[in-house]
């Protein structure tokens, strides 16, 4: 084989169509790639939004936490939820019905609110 014969090889049609067959496959490997990495940049985001929401989240929760632990919460709760008192303190219990004047739940226009605390008083 002489070097004219080993050039004319590579210009005949078949070297030239498994050249441009090669080239395509890569190139469509190339163009997959991309699109995959394209893809996992859009995960990789959507997964960063999410974990800032869930921090935030977390942080509110904290600070929830640290609040229902403080002695004033706690003591809060138990004078709301669970009628306790202090020491030396008293509980004054009004009834309802005393407080609000009428039969549709509003107070009489015509009676003044000092005689209304009298009332209830007295």
């Amino acid at each position: 084989m002489d070097g004219h014969t080993r050039f004319t090889f590579f210009r005949t049609r078949l070297f030239r169509a498994v050249f441009l067959l090669i080239c395509l496959i890569i190139a469509v490997g190339v163009i997959r790639s991309v699109v995959v990495v394209t893809q996992k940049r859009g995960i990789v985001e959507e997964r960063r939004a999410v974990l800032v929401r869930e921090q935030a989240k977390r942080a509110g929760l904290e600070a929830a936490l640290r609040e229902a632990t403080s002695t004033a919460f706690i003591e809060r709760a138990a004078r709301d939820k669970l009628g306790l008192v202090k020491e030396r303190e008293s509980v004054v219990i009004l009834d309802k019905s005393n407080l609000i004047g009428g039969t549709q739940g509003q107070p009489p226009a015509d009676i003044p609110s000092w005689k209304q605390w009298w009332r209830l008083f007295f």
